[in-house]
């Protein structure tokens, strides 16, 4: 996490990087990409990001989308690129990690930005974040990457624990 440019971050610099992230693991078609839109701007607006004042400190993809506009230019080229992503169901072979760890993931991404969120903030959000990941299907969608957020979040899940005693 970074402290720098933490005063520039504004709401479609979150959009972007959470529906960028999304789309690069997931191969969102376009109506998804409009879903996943709609669903994370109404978080942002609800939670007043980033009206709410400026940012603890900002998660490195945050930073990222401020530098450089990183995933802004992502979810460009993959809507104007013309190919068609392919989105597979996950089959054995595949590592799977739980939608609990994504959702951990983006949601912290958000609680480290703002710690001062309320308890029913932090509620509302994992809510409307797990709901968003299970209508596109994870965990049995098969991810094309795994954010170090989400590894992370994995790890320190019981599942990962549960996998390490088998």
């Amino acid at each position: 996490m970074t402290r720098a440019s933490k005063s520039t971050a504004q709401r479609h610099h979150w959009l972007n990087t959470i529906v960028g992230i999304l789309d690069a693991a997931f191969h969102l078609s376009e109506e998804e990409q409009f879903q996943v839109i709609t669903v994370v701007r109404q978080v942002l607006e609800a939670l007043r990001i980033p009206e709410r004042g400026t940012a603890h400190s900002l998660p490195a993809p945050v930073a990222l989308e401020i530098a450089s506009a990183y995933y802004t230019v992502q979810l460009s080229h993959s809507r104007s690129s013309g190919v068609v992503r392919p989105v597979r169901q996950a089959q054995a072979s595949d590592m799977v990690v739980s939608a609990e760890a994504w959702r951990d993931a983006i949601v912290g991404m958000i609680t480290s930005a703002y710690p001062e969120l309320a308890p029913e903030e932090r509620l509302f959000t994992a809510k409307i974040i797990s709901d968003l990941l299970l209508a596109l299907g994870v965990p049995n969608r098969a991810a094309a990457f795994f954010p170090d957020n989400v590894v992370r979040a994995y790890h320190a899940s019981p599942e990962a624990a549960a996998s390490y005693l088998r």
